[in-house]
Parts: structure tokens; C-alpha cells; sequence
């Protein structure tokens, strides 16, 4: 019983303590910096198939060049733009104020904050994922290459409480559905049915990445104000405290945030 009590006081330390930084977030100055350009690899794996062999070389590259979606193709400078801006406009909806300042000559405390994004990495590769179904009696496998550009985010967090660098990262990839059937001659086979990954795509997702890291680095920074002001033995470092700011609540997530790198 008396662990019980301990953790509903401890959680409802913690949300005290949420929403009195969030209270005292409002107007806070924000310096963002972004990377001038990203890194970019391309770990495709494609081959080709055994009825192209007779192609020549010439037109084999031609085919291996085809199956990249993205790599190749980024505008690093319309990227980092979009993500910037879409970051800027949602650290505004918590209530910040996102401007330019020399970090040199004025540190980050309570009423100045920075959010620094030294490194974006951006990496195109093919993943297998096997998917099972049942088929009458029987279990049966099929995998399916799915496209995925996987961008790794590095981001160095300052206020009063904090100096750290945290790090996210996130997949955009295609969408795929199917079903087993039999053919005529009673063959099993498998139906798959999957979008394409492009660049529109690609930028939309830099849309949501610049809303979901402005969160992300919120959250950290109100999760570290809350460690920093409550028992250290009371501390929950697995699940940590995200916040909604239209809709105005406090949630807990293990996964969903940014991961320190210590």
C-alpha cells in the first residue's frame, strides 16, 4: 500500500511540475539552428532480375538507377526549409518564440532556449519484411521489399537545467496490402499491392518532422525541469511525460521522444 501511495504522489508531482513548466515556457526565446546540408547514403540493395541478363551493362545501371526513390534526388536546401519552418511554426503553438540570437555572447537559461540540429543523416535502403497469413489450415510467408529512406536526427538542447545532445530518428516508407489466393492449376501465390515513395512524399515528411521534433525538444527540456526538481530515486527515466498544447493534457510515452546520448 505504502508503494502505491508513493507512486500516485510521485506522478502527481510530476504533472505539477509539467504544467508549471509549461506555464513558464510561454514567451520563452528559442535560437533553432539547422545544418547547411544533410548526409546522404544509399544502402540499396537492388539486383537484377535473371530475365535481364542478356541487357548490357549500360542498360542494367539504367535499371539499378530507377529503383532509387530518393536519395539522389534531394534538394538538401528546400528540405532543411521546410523542416525548419514547419519547426518553427509549432514551437510558436507551445507558446515560444523562435529567433536569432549569438549564442556566444548570450547563454541559455529559463528565458532563452537553444535548439541546435547539428547533423541530418538521410538513408535510402530496401527492407524485407515477411509477413505471414493464414491460408485454410495452413500458415504461409511472404516477403515483401519495402522502400525506406530513414532520416537520423542529432540535436543539441539548451536551458537553464540542460546542456545535452539527444537524437531521433524516423522512416518514411511505402504502404503494402495483399492476400493469398490459388491459381487455375492450383498454385499458391500472393497478391501485393504497395504505394511508391517519391519526393513530394519526402517533403511532406519533412512537414511532420519539423512538428514532431519541435515537440520532441519541448519534451525534453520539461522532462529534464521535472527530473531536476524532484527526487532523484523517484525519477521514472522509462516513461517520460510528452505534451499536447491544443488540446492542453499531459501523456506518457517510452518510445514516442527524443533518446539522450550520454
Amino acid at each position: 500500500m505504502s508503494v502505491a501511495v508513493l507512486f500516485l504522489i510521485s506522478c502527481s508531482q510530476e504533472k505539477e511540475l509539467a504544467q508549471r513548466f509549461v506555464d513558464r515556457s510561454q514567451g520563452v526565446k528559442v535560437a533553432l539552428f539547422v545544418p547547411d546540408m544533410l548526409i546522404k547514403n544509399n544502402l540499396r540493395d537492388d539486383t537484377i532480375p535473371s530475365e535481364m541478363d542478356t541487357l548490357s551493362n549500360e542498360e542494367k545501371i539504367a535499371y539499378l538507377e530507377r529503383q532509387i526513390k530518393v536519395i539522389d534526388k534531394i534538394d538538401d536546401a528546400k528540405f532543411i526549409d521546410i523542416l525548419y519552418f514547419s519547426m518553427e511554426k509549432e514551437l510558436r503553438a507551445y507558446g515560444l518564440d523562435v529567433e536569432y540570437w549569438n549564442t556566444d555572447s548570450l547563454p541559455a537559461d529559463s528565458t532563452r532556449w537553444i535548439i541546435d540540429i547539428p547533423k541530418i543523416e538521410v538513408t535510402e535502403l530496401v527492407d524485407y519484411q515477411r509477413v505471414a497469413a493464414r491460408f485454410y489450415d495452413e500458415t504461409v510467408y511472404v516477403t515483401v521489399p519495402v522502400d525506406v529512406v530513414n532520416v537520423a536526427t542529432w540535436f543539441d538542447l539548451g536551458d537553464s537545467n540542460t546542456t545535452e545532445t539527444a537524437y531521433a530518428e524516423q522512416n518514411y516508407s511505402n504502404d503494402f496490402d495483399g492476400y493469398f489466393d490459388v491459381d487455375a492449376n492450383g498454385r499458391l501465390f500472393a497478391k501485393i499491392f504497395a504505394d511508391s515513395i517519391d519526393m513530394d512524399g519526402f517533403y511532406r515528411f519533412a512537414t511532420m518532422l519539423g512538428k514532431l521534433y519541435a515537440g520532441y525538444c519541448f519534451d525534453y527540456l520539461m522532462n529534464n525541469y521535472i527530473d531536476f526538481n524532484i527526487a532523484p530515486e523517484t525519477i521514472d527515466t522509462v516513461n517520460r511525460f510528452r505534451y499536447n498544447p491544443y488540446e492542453r493534457y499531459f501523456y506518457k510515452t517510452e518510445n514516442d521522444r527524443l533518446v539522450p546520448l550520454k
